[in-house]
């Protein structure tokens, strides 16, 4: 099924489905004023034209848009500007004296606003005429939220929609290297207040910039995502919608923003491009001095992994690894399957600068076949049936889907091939749950146990390991253990928060999920 074809199928806003989304947003008890801020330079008028037509054709009426004329030099703007504030009374105009740049014209827009929450919409882009209506929706769900985002798709000049990014929920590794929440980014209007607005300086990534401070100030549950496609990122000449390579000074000012943000949050470590792509980021954090004792638990205790780890045979099993973790005095425990066959320099380095962080409780590393294919690592939550491998199969070198093979995240769960965790955080978890999962599925067992208790989950592909063994997990070999982690388990299985009810569970996975779980 092409993507024309599955948007027909699945996505297409029906007369019924446009009533029912009217009628639902008229009765919810909170029904807030939403600033759509829209900042202007010299835009196209024809699309600027359709930016504005796509807010006025929203099906939640209560809206304000907040545009931000930042001195354009095109004379045709401010009169085509005029004309919109007498045909629509809820779209007010600020016409700057002197060109400021995004940031200071962005502020002007924010300064007009009178909502509760802001929506910010580029010049030429589209908003779904459901947008506004799923944001209501979401506020009146979460009372909480505090920052809002949806997925997001391409548009060209024809009308034409295309590659759709069909994102995680809130998942910080991730967004450390990328600005995945993006489009459509909402805010409460009081959030953007008290950080200052948009800040002058981090042009071509004022919205990257704008929401690490936002994220800085609430808690991760605040942070909503919404499942549907409610933006369209118009792909024009020079726009990095078309060439994310035509604005290169946007990627130096993120990896400023970003380096910002950790310095203020007091966070040893440091941003630099991503080895595997300049246009994405890699977070480096401190290892700890002197470096923490590591066991390696592993039935093959022969190996010559590094001189300074102590290397503990177990059987593989559940209870095998127990026993060891229980024995040894390291303070960090790194189970690693027999199949490992080799591993790249620095890879222990990578690991234990993550494991030691307060926040992560488990941490797993990018697996390779020997034939140079990805084998396992990160798990996808109900892939076919209990979880499969995400990226299974792509060539070194590949992307994945939105560049998420060569960044950093968040995963529900990491493979037990090569998982990492600190020996006190272990046993105070019970270690691998040898009861119920002697032999199968204790690793993703372990790792949800891990989230349960407050803790992350990190997915690095920077600790590359060459793995001889296979990723599949069949349910066959076990279905007393496959059924006791589906009833355990049953609703995190059943949606997984860092993929998307949009994408399918067949295996390999990252295609159109037909039809949509949401």
């Amino acid at each position: 099924m092409t993507y024309a074809e599955w948007l027909s199928a699945f996505q297409r806003l029906t007369p019924e489905r446009q009533d029912e989304l009217r009628a639902r947003t008229a009765s919810l008890p909170r029904r807030p004023l939403i600033s759509v801020l829209l900042p202007v330079y010299n835009p196209e008028l024809r699309l600027l034209e359709e930016a504005i037509a796509s807010v006025r054709a929203q099906l939640y009426a209560n809206w304000e848009l907040c545009v931000a004329d930042d001195a354009s030099t095109n004379e045709q703007v401010r009169p085509f500007l005029q004309r919109q504030t007498l045909e629509e009374k809820r779209i007010r105009v600020c016409l700057r004296a002197t060109n400021g740049h995004i940031s200071a014209c962005s502020n002007s827009a924010l300064a007009l606003a009178k909502g509760e929450w802001c929506a910010l919409l580029d010049q030429d882009d589209l908003l779904a005429e459901e947008a506004l209506a799923e944001v209501v929706c979401e506020i009146n769900r979460r009372p909480d939220a505090a920052i809002i985002y949806s997925d997001e798709d391409f548009i060209d000049s024809l009308g034409n929609r295309s590659n759709p990014f069909f994102k995680p929920d809130w998942n910080p590794e991730l967004f450390f290297g990328q600005n995945y929440l993006n489009h459509l980014g909402v805010y409460r209007t009081s959030l953007l207040r008290e950080i200052g607005g948009f800040r002058e300086g981090f042009e071509g990534s004022q919205d990257y910039d704008l929401a690490l401070r936002c994220v800085a100030r609430v808690r991760s549950e605040e942070i909503r995502h919404i499942p549907r496609l409610l933006y369209r990122w118009r792909m024009v000449e020079g726009s990095l919608a078309d060439k994310p390579e035509a604005k290169p000074y946007a990627r130096h000012a993120a990896r400023r923003a970003l380096n910002s943000y950790l310095h203020e949050r007091g966070i040893a470590a440091r941003a630099e491009a991503c080895p595997e792509n300049d246009e994405s980021h890699r977070v480096i954090y401190e290892t700890p001095a002197p470096f923490p004792r590591v066991a390696i638990i592993t039935e093959a205790a022969d190996r010559d992994w590094s001189p300074r780890d102590g290397v503990v045979r177990a059987e593989p099993g559940a209870s095998a690894a127990n026993a060891a973790a229980k024995n040894t005095g390291a303070d960090v425990l790194l189970f690693l399957s027999g199949k490992i066959v080799s591993a790249e320099e620095g890879w222990l380095d990578e690991i234990v600068s993550q494991v030691v962080r307060p926040e992560v409780g488990a941490v797993g590393a990018r697996l390779w076949s020997p034939e140079g294919k990805l084998e396992d690592g990160a798990l996808i939550l109900g892939s076919g049936g209990i979880a499969g491998p995400a990226f299974q199969g792509i060539p070194c070198g590949h992307p994945g889907y939105f560049n998420r093979a060569w960044l950093q995240q968040n995963w529900s769960a990491v493979s037990g091939a090569c998982l990492a965790v600190r020996r006190d955080l272990f046993l105070s978890l019970g270690g691998f749950d040898e009861k119920n999962l002697p032999h199968h599925f204790y690793d993703i067992d372990f790792c949800l146990r891990v989230w349960e208790a407050g803790l992350q989950v990190v997915w690095t592909p920077y600790a590359n390991l060459i793995f001889s063994g296979s990723g599949v997990r069949e349910e066959r070999q076990s279905p007393d253990e496959a059924a006791y982690l589906k009833q355990r388990w049953a609703q995190r299985l059943s949606a997984d928060p860092f993929y998307n009810p949009n994408l399918s569970l067949d295996r390999p996975g990252f295609t159109l999920a037909i039809p949509p779980r949401s």
